[in-house]
């Protein structure tokens, strides 16, 4: 049951962004610090999102291996 929530969640999700990628084909000045460039709105939400995935995979892994890091020590600190 909870296996089929989430492919209806992710498919609501996939159907919204494509309709938003359908309706947001104006163009958009992005400027950075370094670049600029002129990019549709759908293009530079979509670099955003990937921006955040992979920002909050990394903060999530860190929290995972610290976590773990920790168990690992104090299993070898009560061993000794």
């Amino acid at each position: 049951m909870r296996r089929l929530l989430f492919i209806a969640v992710l498919v609501a999700l996939i159907v919204v962004g494509v309709l938003f990628g359908s309706i947001n084909q104006q163009m958009a000045d992005l400027n950075l610090l370094i670049v600029s460039a002129r990019l549709r709105v759908v293009d530079i939400a979509l670099i955003f999102l990937l921006l955040g995935i992979t920002f909050g995979l990394m903060i999530a892994l860190l929290y995972s291996l610290q976590r773990k890091a920790k168990g690992w020590l104090r299993k070898s600190t009560d061993n000794s």
